[in-house]
């Protein structure tokens, strides 16, 4: 039995311990701090704040140019759009010539894949041998993916993107060039929800692209169930594909099992229960994107679509064992 003086004596070395230990985290969350307001000095020094807008779904919107001579050059010369309380969430990035986006638009550029695999499978035509595929895009932005999307496929793909913000459409068509792209008619803007603006609307999809998140930069709460994914596959032409962004990396409260999450869930809810997901960090794409349907061929893509072919080589295709429970199985296939 510890003696009263040893407990004392044990008691206050845990307790010096446990002060030793606060003490050494509030030094490094100052030196996070520190380090945090260093590097947004830093970048001051390198952009320009040229317009804002206050949202009702977030902090305000800021549109920031950012100079030539910025360290990152990923951002050099572009103007961008994020919010003032998530600084390094970019929310969609405009380039003045196109020439300047090409290859340069990260996530952006992995989603214009999606024509040039439709492509690929249907011999150059959309589904049903119409000259144009119709491509929805749920979480417009500042219209980023839209216009790199034209750029690269400007005679074969009609779109329709919907955006929940109000003020970031207005941005998108004062500040990233969306006006352009509606007033040829490449581009229909909606304002509203976007899973039951894409639900109501009239015609079917040979392709959608997902690309929605709160207003902490983390993927919204609906995509981790099926039940969405099932509803989004439905308004899919047979042999559509959906690609979404399913990205955890970054914003307040990010975890990388609510990706798993809205993969094996789009697995579920497919007629295959397969999905082929995107190695994040391959050529410079730091997020977490899926791909619906059954293997793609993407030597076929690579080989037709050369401008793609950095795109084909770093997904990996899986599908759900049969008879294995549909809860955690892709979470035990990747082993967390």
């Amino acid at each position: 039995v510890m003696s009263s003086a040893s407990a004392s004596a044990s008691a206050s070395a845990s307790h010096a311990v446990r002060v030793r230990c606060t003490a050494r985290h509030r030094l490094r969350r100052v030196a996070r701090r520190a380090r945090a307001h260093a590097a947004a000095a830093a970048d001051d020094a390198h952009v320009d704040v040229i317009d804002t807008a206050d949202s009702d779904f977030g902090s305000t919107l800021i549109v920031e140019r950012v100079r030539e001579t910025h360290p990152n050059r990923a951002f050099a010369g572009a103007v961008i759009l994020t919010r003032v309380d998530a600084p390094d969430a970019v929310l969609s990035e405009y380039r003045e010539r196109d020439d300047d986006e090409d290859g340069a638009g990260g996530v952006f550029d992995l989603f214009a894949t999606l024509p040039a695999v439709l492509s690929t499978e249907n011999d150059g035509k959309a589904i049903g041998g119409d000259a144009v595929k119709v491509i929805g895009i749920l979480g417009l932005g500042a219209g980023t993916c839209a216009r790199i999307i034209h750029r690269h496929h400007a005679r074969d793909v009609r779109m329709i993107g919907w955006e929940l913000d109000p003020s970031i459409v207005t941005l998108a068509r004062r500040r990233f060039g969306v006006d352009a792209l509606e007033r040829s008619g490449a581009l229909r803007c909606e304002v509203g929800d976007a899973f039951q603006g894409c639900v109501d609307w009239a015609e079917d999809f040979d392709g959608l692209i997902v690309d929605c998140f709160d207003e902490n930069s983390t993927v919204v709460e609906c995509l981790k169930y099926s039940e969405t994914w099932r509803t989004l596959l439905a308004k899919l032409k047979p042999g559509g594909r959906l690609i979404a962004n399913v990205s955890t990396g970054r914003g307040k409260g990010a975890r990388l099992e609510d990706a798993v999450m809205c993969a094996q869930s789009l697995a579920n809810a497919s007629d295959v229960n397969e999905v082929s997901l995107w190695r994040s960090g391959a050529c410079g794409i730091w997020n977490e994107v899926i791909l619906s349907g059954p293997p793609v061929d993407w030597v076929s893509v690579a080989t037709r679509q050369r401008r793609f072919a950095s795109f084909t080589n770093d997904w990996t295709h899986v599908s759900r064992p049969e008879g294995v429970d549909p809860n955690g199985w892709l979470f035990k296939t990747l082993g967390l």
